[in-house]
């Protein structure tokens, strides 16, 4: 079976290589999010060991997945990301991840 990692890096770069208008984005975009969801944890632990490149990429679902984990762990996880590669700017991902929490 295909690692858990090497399938979610698969669809990143099925993604980069996709024109920003193609519908097939978005279900690049569920695939990914049903990867991750499955558990936190391993989310977690597999978003600490991306490269800024991959990071970028997969920050487009970051707002679903804060909508499925709505935890401290996941926000604590984009906080430790964005002091991590100060470039990506994750600001609005951190506020949405808060707000999902608070609903």
């Amino acid at each position: 079976m295909v690692d858990y990692s090497e399938k979610v890096i698969s669809l990143v770069k099925k993604r980069k290589d996709l024109h920003p208008d193609d519908p097939a984005i978005q279900t690049i975009w569920n695939e990914m999010v049903d990867i991750l969801k499955e558990n936190e944890q391993n989310a977690i632990s597999f978003l600490n060991q991306c490269g800024e490149e991959d990071l970028y990429w997969l920050s487009e679902i970051f707002e679903d997945l804060s909508s499925e984990f709505q935890s401290r762990a996941f926000i604590d996880c984009l906080l430790q990301l964005q002091k991590k590669y100060p470039d990506l700017d994750m600001e609005q991902d951190i506020e949405y991840a808060i707000q999902s929490m608070e609903e």
